[in-house]
């Protein structure tokens, strides 16, 4: 674990706000964190236009001051933000649906309590990676749960709840048709083909399902997995399984690790369902890259 501190003089921090993440308590929790921060002699700013937080952070007297960017969001405000500013310190304020980073690091949606972290200005360097260059910090999947975030994104028109996910997963559980993704590294040293393929780099996946637990997120490699099942009930039960710590018989999937993996589709057959860090991604094909240290996170 590869640990830094950020110099005491860097007083200032700007906060990234995703105004389509979080309910009115993660938004009284910013103002908690505003208060804390400013008590303790910080400078705070707060953005809801990354352009106006660009344009703010393209300032030299403003980035020589900067302590950390908060990403005041979900998994894609974070991933958003080490886009726009890569390599500089972000704080997670987790204000999404499922925010996997925070979950991994131990961070709660507590304004006081992320305060504290941006105040002892520990940092933690963690691999991303990008698909097809657009990057993200922890999955790419692609398969059943890439249909039902692509529905859930279509049906968006504000915050997105849990519950808006029940009617996209049971359509897309029993409704959709499997289609067959073939992975692959440059070399093909390493190929599989399934219907249901991860790329990640944590351990857990959304809702604690624990698809790779061997995973470590800074040891320069993506841990690729490939689940064989043909049919819906097939992939439904395996997800089941997962979830409630049940065996899994090992001819049902293929895991290897990667630095560089492509993601196609079989027989031409066109696959739209493709999502990284529960935002919708590119069709296919994807070319995953792994970009070492290239997250820089507060930590506790």
């Amino acid at each position: 674990m590869d640990l830094t501190t950020i110099s005491a003089d860097n007083r200032l921090v700007v906060i990234q706000r995703n105004p389509r993440s979080g309910s009115g308590a993660g938004r009284n929790e910013l103002l908690v964190l505003i208060r804390e921060l400013r008590a303790a002699g910080y400078h705070v700013r707060m953005f809801g236009s990354r352009e106006a937080l660009d344009a703010f952070l393209l300032m030299p007297a403003n980035a020589k001051k900067l302590r950390c960017i908060v990403a005041a969001g979900g998994d894609g405000t974070v991933a958003d933000v080490a886009q726009r500013h890569p390599g500089c310190p972000i704080a997670v304020l987790p204000l999404g649906t499922e925010n996997l980073i925070a979950k991994y690091l131990g961070l709660s949606g507590c304004g006081r309590t992320l305060a504290a972290v941006i105040k002892s200005g520990r940092i933690r360097r963690l691999d991303s990676a990008t698909a097809n260059g657009r990057r993200f910090l922890l999955m790419l999947s692609v398969g059943v749960d890439g249909d039902i975030v692509h529905a859930v994104h279509q049906a968006r028109t504000g915050t997105i709840y849990r519950m808006g996910y029940v009617v996209p997963t049971l359509r897309a559980f029993f409704s959709s048709r499997p289609q067959l993704i073939r992975a692959s590294t440059p070399d093909a040293s390493q190929t599989a083909t399934g219907t249901h393929i991860i790329v990640t780099n944590i351990p857990r996946y959304g809702f604690e399902l624990p698809f790779a637990p061997e995973a470590i997120p800074d040891d320069g490699f993506l841990n690729v997995r490939v689940y064989h099942g043909a049919t819906r009930w097939q992939i439904f039960r395996h997800a089941i399984r997962l979830k409630l710590g049940l065996p899994i018989d090992a001819a049902e999937f293929k895991k290897f690790t990667a630095t560089r993996v492509t993601l196609e589709a079989v027989n031409d057959a066109e696959i739209l369902g493709v999502q990284a860090d529960g935002d919708p991604c590119a069709a296919l094909p994807v070319h995953v890259v792994i970009e070492p240290a290239s997250l820089c996170v507060l930590v506790r």
